[in-house]
């Protein structure tokens, strides 16, 4: 059975016990997995999870803000420094893409100056495409955030995961969510921080919960969680809930979830 690993769950500014968002995606042993961003401290994060070599395939980057992508050099080393040997395939939007080499060419003077032991390659995505990744039948939306950024659907089956990554309410999370299973998607603020969420085009506690019930899921997933703000995980789910009937709940960093 496949399962999520909350690889990090915080908004940009991580917590002490929150690294900023990313997860990983893995099926049966006949399915290489996906990594979902690389910001935080990623490679660590892998090795709590035992996915620290060559078990995941692909890596997919939502977008090019500091907390999905900084870490992209680090995790190409640490790959190569712990002796990896299948291929890294790197997709994206066009404009991920470039950013993605645009940083591997800047530290090019140290991830070229021993003998690689594994290949790394970068493919660009489009709105509405259909591909694999991580061995999975996935389907990619573009979001309305800040930067271009993008979501995507993976079809299991024990039923379809959908992860929006961050985005302000769009009609494409939808399009991308309708009758999934289980959504994940952003919490930067609550919804007394509205006006804040709106110009950096971030989701509420109660936007969300509003999304789920509008994608007819049966969970909804908390992540991106803005709580170096203050407020509480528990507050957070107690307001996504005011609009959304079925579960809900906010991982901790290292939390697994049984797709």
């Amino acid at each position: 059975m496949a399962h999520a690993i909350f690889l990090g769950t915080a908004a940009a500014l991580s917590v002490a016990d929150r690294s900023n968002t990313a997860l990983a995606i893995v099926g049966d042993a006949t399915t290489p997995g996906l990594l979902i961003d690389a910001g935080g401290d990623i490679y660590p994060a892998l090795c709590r999870a035992h996915l620290a070599q060559d078990e995941l395939s692909d890596l997919f980057i939502t977008h090019t803000h500091i907390d999905h992508i900084g870490s992209l050099p680090s995790l190409i080393e640490c790959y190569r420094l712990g002796g990896r040997h299948a291929a890294l395939h790197i997709y994206g939007l066009p404009e991920v893409i470039e950013t993605a080499r645009e940083i591997v060419h800047l530290f090019g003077y140290e991830l070229t100056m021993d003998t690689w032991t594994f290949e790394v390659t970068f493919t660009t995505v489009e709105d509405g495409q259909q591909l694999s990744l991580g061995g999975m039948p996935a389907t990619i939306a573009r979001m309305d955030h800040t930067l271009p950024s993008a979501g995507l659907r993976l079809a299991l089956p024990g039923g379809d995961f959908t992860y929006t990554s961050d985005t302000q309410p769009t009609p494409a999370i939808q399009r991308l969510g309708q009758g999934s299973r289980v959504l994940v998607t952003e919490c930067t603020y609550l919804n007394e921080s509205a006006s804040f969420a709106r110009i950096s085009r971030h989701m509420t506690a109660l936007e969300a919960g509003q999304q789920a019930a509008t994608c007819d899921v049966e969970t909804l997933g908390l992540v991106h969680l803005g709580v170096a703000a203050g407020w509480s995980v528990d507050a957070a789910c107690a307001e996504a809930a005011k609009a959304f009937s079925g579960t809900v709940f906010a991982p901790s960093d290292g939390d697994t979830l049984q797709l």
